[in-house]
């Protein structure tokens, strides 16, 4: 079957439809039809070998970001401008300023290498980069230089050695690449591991002091665990609306400089209340969120609060009991779906 009539009866649609289809064909490239002879070309050839429908596009200009270290390429997730903020160098200062946070710029002494673009084009899995299959034989037009705010974690791992962990605004979670990016580049763990050296244990212990003193709750002590954090228990006064902690800061950690603190409470009552208000928070953000993500957020959270017998039709019971009658009913049809 090489012409439009010949394809239309075989198909048992209408000539003109068909027509149609082989013209847009013709116009992306896939096929020829000189003499009314239908041909695939090359770029037709590999869209029907790859089950993809490539497009030849002249020009396809777009930013690309990789780390100023090796130039290895970021993932998909850094290209959302309402989520990931990148800084030039001159809005860097005033960006840490707006959030309340001193951020301390790390430096490279690298170019871009230019062939980082040609081995991310051979790379399976490139679009999880954001490289398009479309686009062959990238070139770069030009580099800057900006920056990403992160988070730095000095943690232990299970065989009790330092190690540093990556967070960015990109998620809610470790950020795998930008961890293996830290601790495989020598550049970056240097000033790190410096700046722990340098760590002065007493400043460590007044800050937490007068941490404690702005909420009034200097007669509770922080101790530092085996794992060398600080974690203070605080009691139900200390919290709002009696106190002037938030309920955020339960079972979680408060940023005092280059130091974590992690706040608890032995009171239940105030566990429960503020697993209440993260999940609510947390639906009333995503409208449109699956239920197995609700579930499985109500059960990291429950978790890091003590609370991990707590699931969906209980919290329901406890939101109700709250007045939040609004919680409750989104709780109770995750609840039903979870059990029909």
């Amino acid at each position: 079957m090489r012409t439009v009539p010949e394809l239309s009866r075989f198909l048992s649609l209408d000539q003109p439809l068909v027509d149609r289809a082989v013209r847009v064909l013709a116009t992306i490239g896939h096929v020829t039809f000189p003499g009314g002879a239908i041909e695939l070309t090359e770029l037709g050839w590999r869209s029907v070998r790859d089950g993809v429908c490539y497009l030849t596009t002249v020009q396809d200009r777009r930013k690309m970001y990789f780390d100023a270290y090796r130039s290895r390429p970021l993932s998909r997730r850094y290209y959302d401008p309402g989520v990931v903020t990148l800084l030039p160098l001159e809005d860097v200062n005033a960006a840490a300023g707006d959030r309340g946070a001193s951020f301390r710029m790390l430096h490279s002494t690298y170019g871009f290498r230019k062939e980082a673009l040609a081995e991310l084009a051979g790379n399976p899995d490139r679009v999880h980069y954001n490289l398009p299959a479309r686009i062959e034989y990238p070139e770069s037009l030009g580099e800057e230089l900006v920056y990403l705010p992160m988070y730095v974690v000095r943690a232990m791992d299970a065989g009790g050695r330092l190690t540093y962990l990556a967070y960015t605004q990109a998620a809610d979670s470790v950020d795998p690449d930008l961890t293996e990016l830290l601790r495989d580049t020598p550049e970056i763990v240097a000033p790190l591991d410096a700046e722990f050296r340098a760590t002065d244990p007493d400043r460590q212990a007044n800050r937490i002091e007068r941490w404690l003193d702005r909420h009034n709750m200097t007669h509770c002590r922080a101790v530092r665990t085996a794992h060398g954090t600080w974690r203070v228990v605080l009691p139900e006064a200390a919290f709002v609306p009696a106190g002037t902690v938030g309920l955020n800061k339960v079972g979680s950690y408060v940023v005092l400089d280059q130091d974590l603190l992690y706040v608890s409470c032995d009171v239940r009552s105030v566990r429960e209340r503020a697993l209440l208000e993260r999940v609510d928070a947390y639906v009333a953000a995503r409208k449109t969120t699956a239920a197995l993500d609700v579930r499985a957020h109500i059960a990291r959270v429950a978790a890091q609060l003590g609370l991990s017998s707590v699931g969906p039709r209980q919290l329901q019971r406890m939101a109700a009991a709250a007045g939040m009658p609004g919680l409750a009913g989104e709780l109770a049809t995750i609840a039903d779906e979870e059990n029909p």
